[in-house]
Parts: C-alpha cells; structure tokens; sequence
C-alpha cells in the first residue's frame, strides 16, 4: 500500500509533521484570496501587484527582471510580461543601464508609487493576525518558518534567499550570530532578507 496523503484527514490525526504542511496550505489559501481580492479591486493580476510592491521597496540595482524572477521564483518571461502590462498601465518606465546598454532598471513613476501604496496593504489581515501572537512566540515561530525556507533552499525548491541562514556572516557559533553587526541576534532579529547579505561561499 502506497504512502498515505499528506492531505488525508487520517493521515494527518497522527502525523504532525502533516498537519503542519496543512496548515501552511490554509495560510498559502488566505495569502492568494487577500491577494486576488487586492487584484480585482484595482484591476490587476497578483502577479502585478507583487511587482509594484518589490519596485516600491528595494535599490536600483535590484529592480530588474532577472531580480524579480530570482525572486519570486518565476520565469523572465512570466515577469517580463507583468512588467509590459504595468508599463502599458504608464506604472513605469524603464532605465537604461549606465555601464550596460542591454539591461533597465525598473522605475515606478509618480501613479506607479501611488498604486503601489495602496495594493500592498492586502497583507494587513495576516499580519494583524500575527501581532496577536505573544512576541516572544514570534521569534520561534520566525526562527521556525525561516529553517523551513532554508531547507527548500537547500533542496533547490525555491532560489536561495537573502536570509540569515544563506548568508556567509552568520553562523551558530555564539548562537544566531552576525559578523557583520558583530553581536548575537535573538530570534525576532533574523533577517528574511538582509541589505547585507553576502551568499555563503559554497553556495556560489
């Protein structure tokens, strides 16, 4: 008899590791309707609003096609084609490279902004959700979720992230430890994604 599915309600009664994977499938649900919600009301695919919300948020040098399918772990082409609709919507513009002519950053203009601003605020209900949530219990639950991206890391699942855990500054030596900042971070102080962060020489 084959291996029981992990979605089997008797699989999951005494299995934990399988009512956890569940339960990150409820969250991954309320994730995609609170975005397709936030869609809808401003006429745009999720896909979209996720870009306008990385443009709002991170440097030049990373505002770029090849930076936003790293990171959301889809093709050129998928990005390339939510990019020329927003673009088309006149959310932004591209910038040609100074030191290289075939590659644009990309540039959200003043409507652009003011989308984004607005669309990125369809996470709020989650996070209000989180807050209820005792700090210090936070800091596991971080630790935690961050070990398991880490793990689909490894696995080559999902594209290395700009976390602690893949960062070659960071080691567990004195506890969760940064070279960097040079002191020892508790658990709410991990970075998802880090302005300093330097992948691991191994995995480069």
């Amino acid at each position: 008899m084959g291996k029981v599915s992990t979605f089997s309600p008797e699989q999951q009664a005494d299995n934990t590791s399988s009512k956890v994977v569940a339960a990150l499938e409820r969250l991954s649900e309320a994730f995609r309707v609170l975005l397709w919600q936030e869609a809808t009301q401003y006429g745009l695919s999720p896909i979209q609003i996720q870009v306008l919300t990385y443009l709002l948020h991170y440097p030049e040098e990373k505002r770029t096609v090849t930076s936003l399918a790293s990171y959301f772990n889809m093709t050129k082409a998928t990005i390339s084609d939510a990019v020329k609709s927003l673009e088309q919507k006149k959310y932004l513009v591209r910038k040609a490279s100074v030191t290289d002519t075939r590659s644009h950053s990309l540039q959200l203009v003043k409507e652009g902004k003011a989308i984004a601003k607005k669309v990125e605020r369809f996470a709020q209900p989650l996070e209000d959700s989180v807050a209820q949530v005792p700090v210090k219990e936070q800091g596991v639950l971080l630790e935690q979720l961050m070990q398991l991206i880490y793990q689909l890391n490894q696995q080559e699942i999902t594209t290395t992230q700009h976390m602690c855990f893949n960062c070659q500054y960071y080691s567990l030596k004195k506890g969760h430890y940064c070279s960097v900042m040079k002191s020892t971070l508790k658990q709410a102080d991990l970075r998802l994604d880090c302005t300093h962060f330097d992948v691991r020489m191994e995995e480069a």
